[in-house]
């Protein structure tokens, strides 16, 4: 038997065996490091820190909340509420795996930047210190904080760029809470 097509742009044909690459939805993946940072946070001070609610859209281009009262702005800022007294809006960065972080040497870094710009951006809304945490799929945390911001201290390692100091976050928060609290 024998089977004739005059049409065979009317079949396609997949190559079963090639893996296909998973899109990443990057708000689920943004919410789940903020909820992981929570955690880290929630550990180390017990209690206070929680996502704020629709994070990354309250300031958007539109400046939806530019009429909110001061108090309303202070809470709503950053990525994280955080508890009373806190010293820092925390901005948190998930992700970013294609960053390469020894190029910054030569020329800076478009994304890092503009994850600083943000973090500043809030923090002069709230008068509040900036802290950036970011964290790379299947790595550590790190924290940029700004360097006149930064204690004396001898932390292991750090990295210095602008005017900032990328610190390993797990060993920022062996500070004391004098450090970020009022």
């Amino acid at each position: 038997m024998s089977y004739e097509f005059e049409d065979t742009e009317d079949f396609v044909v997949d190559d079963l065996f090639k893996k296909k690459n998973k899109k990443i939805d990057g708000k689920k993946k943004g919410n789940r490091t903020e909820l992981d940072l929570v955690k880290v946070l929630n550990a180390r001070f017990n209690t206070g820190f929680s996502r704020t609610v629709a994070s990354g859209g309250r300031w958007g281009q539109m400046g939806s909340n530019q009429s909110l009262p001061k108090h309303a702005q202070d809470i709503f800022s950053g990525d994280l509420i955080v508890p009373q007294g806190f010293k820092f809006v925390i901005e948190s960065k998930g992700g970013y795996d294609d960053v390469d972080l020894s190029n910054i040497f030569l020329k800076g870094n478009n994304v890092i930047d503009s994850f600083l710009k943000q973090v500043t951006s809030d923090s002069k809304r709230c008068d509040r210190k900036p802290l950036l945490c970011w964290k790379k799929t299947r790595k550590p945390w790190l924290a940029f904080v700004l360097t006149k911001d930064l204690p004396e201290n001898n932390f292991q390692y750090t990295l210095q760029y602008r005017n900032w100091t990328a610190v390993a976050l797990d060993e920022l928060l062996q500070l004391s809470d004098d450090f970020f609290l009022e």
